[in-house]
């Protein structure tokens, strides 16, 4: 009897020892299919970001280096005009009115699309910059704090500048905010990136869950990009906090 009972139990344990085995495949099987996915979905935000991006940045060359100049010469060309009469002297100058007014336009929007200053004296520089231009057509008071001295790689700054951008946008549109605090830290590895405005805070998941909030999921996009971990705070009335732990030493 003795001997029966050992048999059972050992068949037991066998069964055991198959049926965890079995688990813990498909357990294996299952974060590695997961993992394979969260890749290819990081390498398919990767590449439509880096259109995006090259795309803008073929925009701004082409309304830098083409569309300014056109309008340049045209601007110079209706100025040699000779023989006018007082008619056509007005028309000529509302034309180089307007000629400036689209230039000084096509000057704003090739630095939208792609910032010098963020090429040539990089991040912190370029905000500041953006900030000020900002400040001459918007209302909203934006404070800005940087206490970190750090470098951050030309990868990671595109996309932490974009983050702003669309930040600084979605409190103007949306939030109907009168001050937006933007503050750099760092934190040991950690670029820290918070923005916090005083408007009328949102539903964030119901946002995200009714696919309506193409900024919000642009700021996810940014953050999984930057392998950045992405919190905020909102409530309605209460306005909305959003905090970006940033690495600075991983590679995008």
């Amino acid at each position: 009897m003795h001997t029966e009972e050992e048999k059972f139990y050992t068949a037991i344990g066998v069964a055991a020892c198959v049926l965890g085995t079995i688990i813990l495949y498909f357990i294996i099987t299952m974060i590695r299919h997961q993992r394979r996915n969260i890749l290819f979905y990081k390498n398919r935000i990767g590449a439509e970001i880096s259109t995006l991006e090259n795309e803008r940045k073929r925009i701004a060359t082409d309304l830098h280096d083409e569309l300014g100049p056109l309008l340049s010469t045209v601007r110079i060309q209706i100025n040699h005009l000779s023989s006018l009469s007082e008619a056509d002297k007005m028309i000529v100058s509302s034309a180089n009115k307007h000629i400036d007014d689209i230039l000084t336009k096509t000057r704003e929007i090739s630095y939208n699309l792609l910032p010098n200053t963020l090429v040539r004296k990089g991040l912190f520089k370029a905000v500041e910059e953006y900030l000020v231009k900002l400040r001459d057509v918007h209302k909203l008071q934006i404070i800005f704090h940087n206490e970190a001295d750090v470098d951050v790689e030309k990868e990671k700054e595109i996309n932490i500048y974009r983050i702003i951008q669309e930040i600084i946008h979605n409190t103007i549109k949306h939030a109907k905010a009168t001050k937006l605090i933007i503050e750099f830290k760092k934190q040991d590895d950690m670029l820290l990136l918070t923005t916090a405005d005083n408007g009328l805070g949102f539903d964030f998941q119901a946002k995200m869950d009714m696919q309506i909030g193409l900024g919000l999921m642009n700021l996810q996009s940014r953050a999984e990009m930057l392998n950045s971990k992405f919190n905020y705070i909102t409530e309605a009335g209460k306005g909305t906090v959003y905090t970006f732990e940033i690495p600075l030493n991983e590679a995008v």
